[in-house]
């Protein structure tokens, strides 16, 4: 399980996924079979300072400009797009996918008044703004009439279709979008309205879409392989956002996926039993990343309990990080108020859980390999 070695690209006929995080964020890698692939998110890899999907490939010398097919921000919180620019920059002939949430004038003028100004905005909004920018200079720096505008994924969307050629068989390759559904987008356009910055009034900082009603959900599917990602979608109780108004779809694709990339960090805020029944194949390899922000840290102990119980195969891609409090005597607070302000631990290392499979060999079978900080999901809180 442990993998032996990162740098061994995958064969034409294999189907990959890759998760990488925390480096604060996580990001997917997919690669759909023939050399294709697709980038889902953005985190940085804290080592390098590079954006852990371009370290990898390019680690595997694999070339970002030709391969990366699809360059897919599901939504901009802060801890999925940091890097988000660069990739745009590096992956030239790449379409760049985003929510359709994120499509109206609103938000543009959102991006273009916070992210002139970096101090007064989050580092999500001057991602987007840094993505704007790539674009726009691809647009003049190449002249040509296949240039492809952005994609903006809502429910029901196919953002992706292919063949993937093996063997001399034809495997038909789709990606759809399940979210986010027309009310979600509603929402959050409301939300993005109320943040525009009023002439006379101090801007503040752009904090995020709570529920996050804006991600992009995404429905993978090679030949027989199915992949459920399911971004920070929650469940809201509505019948026509979150989660419940994709189970209520009759439009989704069919199919029931083996691999599961588990919303929002584990959260029970994004947790519906219904998904796993309906959607997944009993059993399925659920992958996720944890989180951690001032008190809040995902999963908690009662989250992966319950993610355990319905995923024998359940895998982080690291430890989630507790807050420690330490009794300091005042003289060494005041120093470190006076100098410093506050101390923080230090996680330097970004873990990775990948996934491959091969299309060419019959029973499908999953390999599932942990570098640097992943592991089995039950581990993070045993004693």
């Amino acid at each position: 399980m442990v993998g032996s070695d990162v740098q061994a690209p995958p064969e034409r006929s294999e189907i990959e996924v890759s998760l990488f995080g925390p480096g604060y964020g996580e990001n997917l890698v997919l690669h759909l079979g023939d050399n294709t692939w697709i980038i889902v998110d953005s985190c940085i890899d804290p080592t390098t300072g590079e954006p852990a999907s371009l370290a990898y490939l390019h680690h595997m010398q694999i070339d970002p400009a030709t391969a990366v097919q699809q360059v897919i921000a599901t939504h901009w919180h802060d801890d999925h797009i940091r890097g988000l620019g660069r990739i745009v920059q590096a992956c030239a002939s790449a379409e760049f996918v985003c929510s359709a949430a994120l499509r109206q004038d609103e938000f543009l003028t959102l991006v273009t008044a916070y992210g002139r100004h970096a101090m007064m905005a989050s580092p999500g909004v001057q991602e987007f703004y840094d993505v704007i920018q790539a674009l726009q200079e691809r647009r003049q720096r190449v002249s040509s009439p296949q240039l492809r505008p952005p994609v903006f994924a809502t429910a029901g969307r196919c953002l992706w279709r292919s063949e993937v050629h093996i063997s001399g068989l034809r495997y038909p390759c789709t990606i759809h979008a399940l979210s986010p559904s027309d009310t979600s987008i509603l929402l959050a356009h409301r939300h993005i309205a109320n943040l525009l910055p009023r002439e006379g009034v101090t801007k503040p900082r752009v904090p995020a879409l709570t529920p996050n009603h804006a991600a992009v959900v995404l429905w993978v599917n090679i030949g027989e392989v199915f992949v459920l990602l399911g971004s920070d979608l929650e469940e809201t109780g509505n019948p026509e956002t979150g989660w419940s108004v994709i189970l209520g779809s009759t439009t989704h694709p069919q199919g029931k996926a083996a691999v599961f990339k588990v919303p929002h960090h584990g959260s029970r805020t994004a947790d519906h039993p219904q998904v796993w029944q309906d959607m997944l194949t009993p059993g399925p390899l659920a992958v996720l990343t944890p989180f951690s922000r001032g008190n809040v840290s995902l999963p908690t102990r009662q989250d992966a309990d319950r993610i355990c119980v319905r995923a024998e195969q359940a895998y982080t891609t690291a430890m989630p990080r507790q807050r420690r409090r330490r009794d300091r005597p005042n003289a060494v607070e005041k120093l470190i108020q006076d100098t410093v302000r506050f101390i923080r631990e230090v996680h330097p290392s970004i873990g990775q859980i990948r996934l491959r499979t091969n299309l060419a060999k019959t029973p499908l079978s999953w390999r599932v390999e942990l570098f640097g900080d992943a592991r089995l999901l039950k581990q993070i809180y045993a004693a």
